[in-house]
């Protein structure tokens, strides 16, 4: 019996049922009953890249790393199968935002859940029991502006801004975004009076378009001269003709402050972290796995991105190559956790235990790493192994 047929077997998935569990001890695989459920959240998009290039491409590559994803329904459930033993089934959950993941990881509907840094630190914050156990991506958003625009550069918005027409309009989805904290200090680094419009005194008034589902209309209308936002939004304007790009916003100024800033995360309840480390560990290695071959194969991970996104080509190819995929807790991560809990500190963004930490603490408190850095050994040593 193919591995594929016993694994549905094992874990209870439809059109098997009269055959014997016991085949499990074949492969050393546990019984349906010993095999637990992690159920995975997360939003579609390509930020969580590295969740569906296990999906798509870890089976053809379980030889060299010892540990893969058999599908068991497409997109929904897997099995994470180490060499011949089944670790647990995967049910990966789709989300409504990556402020979403979060509150329905607090709700308990999750165990594992991919989705926005700023959004767990928040719940965190109020008393929730949720860690970060891993980074999952930084960077990844964009300045745009509508197509044809004369500016094209942020100094060009900066001199428009500085000038003596109307003020510019520019969108953010919510008010705690990263994307929107990097434009209101970067407009306060070139002295660039900014605001809601209330005031009058406003160069660049900022739009909430938070309760409409896209920028677009609002863009294509004139409501908005512009909006920054993570992608792939910024790809999908140009991709339909409505916009054009000014800058990334990791380098906005002051120069070098933005790089890395934090985006999505993988964070767990400490619950889960408790009950199921040692696979929780697993699929860490697994994902780091796949980020790294998408560092390895660009044209593969664009691929994965579209056939999992359902998104076109050229959105994907504009949008993946912004995004650093980054699994690894590197020192410029951390740093990047230390700014923005800076920014947040300066807006009175905590009301709970954070408010009064510094931003070493904070980041201490809200990560919990020791699997994450467990799982980067483990593949040094795997990688050793295999070239002695």
């Amino acid at each position: 019996m193919k591995l594929s047929a016993l694994l549905r077997v094992l874990l209870g998935i439809g059109g098997f049922g009269g055959l014997p569990v016991a085949l499990g001890a074949e492969t050393g695989a546990p019984p349906a009953a010993e095999v637990p459920t992690l159920r995975i959240g997360h939003v579609g998009h390509d930020h969580h890249l590295a969740l569906y290039v296990a999906a798509l491409e870890s089976e053809s590559r379980k030889a060299a790393w010892r540990i893969h994803l058999e599908t068991l329904k497409p997109r929904e459930v897997y099995a994470l199968v180490a060499g011949d033993r089944v670790l647990a089934r995967l049910h990966l959950i789709p989300t409504e935002g990556g402020s979403g993941m979060p509150a329905a990881l607090s709700r308990g509907e999750f165990d594992l859940g991919l989705g926005s840094t700023i959004a767990v630190a928040k719940l965190a914050d109020s008393g929730q029991p949720l860690k970060i156990i891993a980074p999952l991506q930084t960077d990844g958003d964009e300045l745009v502006v509508r197509k044809g625009s004369p500016i094209t550069t942020w100094q060009a918005l900066v001199t428009a801004a500085r000038g003596d027409g109307r003020p510019l309009k520019i969108g953010y989805k919510e008010p705690m975004a990263v994307a929107k904290m990097i434009l209101e200090r970067a407009l306060k680094a070139e002295s660039i009076p900014y605001g809601y419009g209330r005031s009058g005194e406003e160069r660049v008034v900022l739009v909430n378009f938070g309760s409409e589902k896209s920028p677009l209309p609002l863009l294509e209308s004139g409501a908005l001269d512009g909006f920054v936002m993570n992608q792939p939004g910024p790809a999908l304007a140009v991709h339909k003709g409505l916009a054009q790009v000014v800058a990334e916003l990791r380098d906005l100024p002051p120069a070098g402050r933005w790089a890395y800033h934090p985006c999505c995360c993988v964070a767990a309840t400490e619950k889960a972290i408790e009950a199921h480390g040692d696979r929780i560990q697993w699929v860490l290695k697994l994902l780091m796995l796949a980020t790294r071959l998408i560092h390895e194969d660009p044209a593969l991970a664009i691929d994965c991105a579209v056939r999992w996104t359902k998104n076109p080509e050229a959105v994907e190819a504009r949008s993946v190559p912004t995004v650093t995929y980054l699994m690894e807790p590197t020192d410029r991560w951390i740093a990047g956790m230390r700014t923005w809990h800076e920014m947040a500190g300066e807006v009175g963004f905590f009301k709970g235990k954070y408010a009064t930490l510094s931003p070493e603490a904070f980041a201490r408190d809200l990560c919990a790493l020791d699997r994450c850095r467990a799982a980067l050994r483990e593949i040094a040593g795997d990688r050793r192994d295999q070239h002695p």
